[in-house]
């Protein structure tokens, strides 16, 4: 079934600004293969799931049977999907749309309920949206659950990557340099205080908690530095 999406994809995204402006359709922005052959092996009919943004893999949700969740930005995009499917004998019986922005749909509550086999990350990838989707998202992991996140290599997911990576209620199980998937190891919110995570206690990590002490040397140091750097040019 993936080969066969893949060959023949259906046409749901504005590829361009000009596309955009003109309300026109022209393709489908996708993940690698790879991707969508683990998510075969890792879940199948009955299997609750749940994604961000829609596209080939919502097609393969449908066609595996799942009991499926798609959150997506645009009313436009779930009728294209939803036309490509009965173009091709996919029943769609079992997915269910939730139309408009995912930061808004998740965290007004129970968009695929609990006791999700199966997350996929893939909607808005501006900050912090890759963030709030796996946050309210992810939330709804049974312990043994898989979360998948695409495009790792952008910079709002990528953080979420780094501190994923981090943290002790995951462990990963495959990574390319475009996607990233991760066992549950645990379950219920996700919510916590930042020193129970490694995520800021990393060698250099600008984001590492600082004592008062070096707070009020960094603020001291400021001028000096600034001087410096005005009388080298910089």
């Amino acid at each position: 079934m993936v080969e066969r999406v893949l060959a023949d994809p259906p046409v749901v995204h504005y590829l361009t600004y000009e596309d955009l402006q003109n309300r026109r359709l022209t393709g489908v922005h996708s993940t690698e293969g790879a991707c969508y052959r683990f998510l075969a092996a890792t879940c199948g009919p009955g299997s609750r799931t749940l994604e961000t943004g829609a596209g080939i893999s919502t097609v393969l949700f449908a066609a595996w049977g799942c009991e499926h969740t798609c959150v997506t930005p645009a009313q436009v995009e779930v009728d294209a999907l939803v036309a490509y499917c009965q173009e091709r004998r996919i029943p769609t019986d079992r997915v269910t749309f939730r139309v408009g922005p995912s930061e808004v749909v998740l965290s007004h509550g129970d968009p695929g309920a609990s006791a999700l086999d199966v997350v996929f990350i893939d909607g808005g990838h501006g900050f912090p949206i890759p963030m709030i989707d796996w946050f309210y998202g992810a939330a709804g992991l049974r312990r043994g659950g898989v979360l998948v996140v695409d495009d790792v290599h952008l910079p709002a997911v990528k953080i979420l990557r780094s501190f994923l990576d981090l943290d002790p209620r995951w462990d990963r199980l495959e990574r390319t340099s475009k996607w990233a998937a991760y066992e549950r190891l645990g379950d219920g919110p996700l919510g916590e205080d930042w020193y129970d995570q490694p995520f800021y206690r990393m060698p250099g990590s600008r984001l590492r908690p600082v004592g008062p002490w070096e707070d009020r040397m960094r603020r001291l140091a400021r001028p000096v530095r600034s001087a410096l750097n005005r009388r080298l040019g910089r």
